[in-house]
């Protein structure tokens, strides 16, 4: 079972998370065979939306994104609802095993890498996104100075993979945060100094962590091998799992953005058209009647934005 836990420290304005991964990471790389690093950062782009969202009280997905013309063509992470993951990555060359120790910015090239906020149509927010800098080599680190700039939060994290332990049953990602909350307004000096000295000997205790025990040890044995010394409450899991998003009705508007003279064009030269989820792989057939239905919805479509169009815009006679 994949879960996230929370966890707080009494009377600090400290707060954690410790998310790991491992049936959901298996099924979004089902499909995919990918090299050893990218397998592991498809992980901890997962491990991080999961985190971003179980700290965000909306409705919708929160996704990472990267596009760039480098090895690392284009990626995606999304976590749905708090708690469904989905991911993808594109690659120049599948085939290459080179790109360990090169630093993130190096895999994207002349590329960008975003943090997004997608509600749900129901929910009365707007979409967000901002950009994370690729200035550091790993995306732990590019987190942490997206959250310090962007959010003014003071953020710890380590991710960790047990793909290198041969007696794994399979290969999992383990995620550790830490973040410095604001002092609360009616905090006296002396408590505004010890949370900052808590602040400055968590990191430093988190920042001991080795590979191993963060891909191994469970949240709880993890917490008090590290800060024993602080007492912490670990909140109740939330579990997290793997749902793909794609449905009969958005494979319908893929069909659409043929325009009417393809699909029209494809629908007599093939008996059947398939359509394939690129995340889940799951296979959408259409026959000759139900894309003949696709193209007339579009032609409805297209025929009902012309005339509004008309009227939001009348000609003028003269």
């Amino acid at each position: 079972m994949d879960v996230l836990h929370r966890f707080s420290f009494i009377d600090l304005p400290i707060r954690g998370q410790w998310v790991r991964l491992e049936n959901s990471l298996a099924e979004a790389t089902q499909f995919r065979v990918y090299p050893k690093p990218i397998h592991e950062m498809l992980g901890q782009m997962l491990a991080a939306v999961a985190m971003v969202a179980d700290n965000i009280k909306f409705s919708g997905a929160v996704t990472l994104q990267s596009r760039g013309d480098g090895d690392l063509l284009r990626s995606l992470a999304e976590c749905k609802d708090q708690a469904f993951l989905r991911g993808i990555m594109h690659l120049e060359d599948p085939d290459n095993e080179t790109m360990a120790d090169q630093p993130l910015a190096q895999w994207l090239g002349n590329g960008q890498l975003a943090l997004s906020l997608i509600p749900d149509k129901a929910t009365a927010m707007q979409p967000y996104q901002g950009f994370v800098s690729l200035e550091y080599d790993t995306l732990a680190q590019c987190l942490e100075h997206y959250f310090v700039t962007s959010e003014q939060l003071e953020t710890s994290l380590n991710f960790a993979s047990n793909s290198g332990d041969s007696s794994a049953t399979s290969p999992s990602v383990t995620g550790l945060l830490l973040q410095r909350l604001p002092n609360n307004t009616q905090a006296t000096e002396i408590e505004i100094d010890a949370a900052r000295d808590a602040w400055h000997t968590l990191t430093t205790l988190a920042a001991t962590v080795t590979d191993e025990e963060l891909s191994q040890l469970d949240a709880q044995t993890l917490l008090y091998r590290l800060f024993h010394e602080y007492p912490c409450r670990l909140h109740e899991p939330r579990e997290l799992s793997y749902r793909c998003t794609c449905s009969r009705e958005k494979t319908d508007t893929t069909l659409m953005m043929l325009g009417s003279d393809d699909l029209s064009e494809l629908i007599e030269e093939r008996s059947e058209i398939t359509v394939d989820c690129e995340f889940c792989g799951n296979r959408y057939s259409y026959d000759r009647d139900s894309a003949t239905k696709v193209l007339n919805d579009l032609a409805e479509q297209t025929a009902a934005n012309e005339a509004s169009d008309a009227s939001n815009n009348p000609k003028t006679l003269h």
